[in-house]
């Protein structure tokens, strides 16, 4: 005879587990960004880059923030968090600081140095 008590309790047991495993990955899958705080990205021009023109334009993408300022100035972004700042470079070396706060008030810095020749 199939003890159907024990298969019922198995499958009561397993589908319990299952469920709570789901929603605990889908609750890790989620809270990721939260985890992971500010970050910014600079696409061009590259950190450490030559340039040869007095005036570069930054495009970045700044993720989870809630207020970014480059060199002390708040800059806009898109829905998507991208950016695009134009910069005047003195000759030689140069270094601009980006700064991003989030809604936890977690903070990073970005220094991008860029060396302009003429």
């Amino acid at each position: 005879m199939i003890n159907r008590d024990g298969t019922k309790k198995i499958i009561k047991i397993s589908s319990i587990i299952l469920i709570v495993l789901i929603i605990v990955g889908y609750a890790l899958f989620e809270s990721h960004s939260l985890i992971k705080g500010p970050e910014i990205i600079i696409i061009d021009p590259v950190p450490g880059s030559l340039i040869s023109t007095s005036s570069v334009t930054i495009i970045g993408k700044a993720l989870r923030i809630q207020d970014i300022s480059l060199n002390g100035r708040p800059i806009l972004i898109d829905q998507e968090g991208n950016f695009s700042e134009t910069l005047l470079l003195s000759p030689g070396y140069n270094i601009s600081l980006f700064y991003a706060k989030d809604k936890f008030n977690r903070t990073i810095e970005y220094k991008l140095e860029l060396v302009y020749e003429k």
